[in-house]
């Protein structure tokens, strides 16, 4: 299994940079990057960052692909 994410669709829709967004998250703008092209799954704490920085729940940004 694995998490993909609409990240950048949403942040771009939202009208922010990756820079903007990371100090908003407070990571680096890099770690940004890495989580929008999955390179990268955030933690609990980070993945709940953005959603809420998003006025989102966790769900509309990140979702769970796999097999069950």
């Amino acid at each position: 299994m694995n998490i993909t994410n609409n990240l950048k669709k949403i942040r771009l829709e939202v009208g922010l940079s990756q820079k903007e967004f990371a100090e908003m998250c407070e990571v680096s703008r890099q770690t940004i990057h890495a989580v929008e092209v999955s390179k990268y799954t955030p933690s609990v704490e980070l993945a709940l960052k953005i959603a809420q920085n998003l006025e989102l729940a966790v769900e509309e940004v990140f979702q769970l692909k796999g097999k069950k």
